[in-house]
């Protein structure tokens, strides 16, 4: 029986490049993404490789807070879902204080309000269904906090702690349904860069950074192998045993050394 899965914002970046490859083991796509003009460009992408690919798109933007629930009803009504990756999100960057409240609002919206929404609609249902996956996107700035990137890393804070909290109480209750939890670090090719406005930012070009690619071959391992948790990019998992090892004004000092313009 075909899969189905439905990713949030799969028609760019992180979730274009997991689409590439379910598409490629015969996997039914669901897209939420922003733009019906990315959709389109997108889907073409991916038929492009896979003429056989199934994909649906639906246009809305996750900071209105009817999207959930307008996602859930549009799912079911395609046959509901068998992994759903919670991979939309946007950064904002800057000292906090100099920001558009808007525009960290609308941030907080998307990264926490929306994700928590969504995994728990889809939870009961894929419980209903006999089982499923549930994938929330972090990243490494989860692991500490973020000057200029204040409200982005403690939204990503949120996703890691939720999403691992969440995971031991299913496994507790022995539900059918599993989370996993991803942390990528700095992606250098997608839009999130100049969406956030940190072209020049170290972080994106130091030995730490990855690419859209390398973090969907890591989450589809990682799904392989039913990890609960997956820390993507090679150089990001050497790099944090240092920071294990590092003592906090060191790591305060790295942190902020990432941050800055180069």
């Amino acid at each position: 029986m075909t899969q189905t899965a439905l990713i949030t914002g799969g028609s760019s970046g992180i979730g274009l490049a997991l689409s590439r490859r379910l598409a490629g083991r015969g996997w039914r796509l669901l897209w939420a993404s922003l733009s019906e003009d990315e959709i389109a460009a997108a889907r073409g992408d991916i038929l492009t490789a896979h003429p056989d690919a199934v994909i649906s798109g639906l246009a809305l933007d996750l900071a209105a807070p009817d999207a959930p629930a307008r996602v859930l009803d549009w799912a079911q009504g395609q046959g509901g879902c068998d992994l759903l990756i919670n991979n939309a999100g946007f950064g904002v960057y800057g000292p906090s204080a100099d920001l558009a409240l808007e525009a960290e609002q609308a941030m907080i919206a998307v990264n926490i309000c929306a994700l928590h929404a969504l995994t728990r609609l889809f939870l009961p249902v894929m419980e209903a269904r006999g089982g499923g996956t549930i994938v929330n996107i972090a990243s490494n700035s989860a692991f500490v906090p973020a000057p200029d990137l204040a409200v982005y890393a403690a939204t990503k804070a949120f996703v890691k702690h939720y999403s691992e909290a969440l995971t031991a109480e299913l496994e507790e209750a022995n539900s059918p349904v599993r989370v996993m939890t991803v942390c990528p670090s700095a992606i250098s090719d997608t839009p999130f860069l100049k969406r956030a406005g940190m072209e020049g930012v170290r972080t994106f070009t130091s030995f730490t950074a990855t690419t859209a690619e390398e973090v969907a071959r890591d989450i589809i391992e990682g799904l392989d192998n039913k990890r609960p948790f997956v820390l993507t990019g090679a150089a990001m998992r050497r790099a944090m045993w240092l920071m294990k090892l590092a003592p906090a004004p060191v790591l305060r000092w790295m942190t902020r050394r990432e941050t800055r313009r180069v």
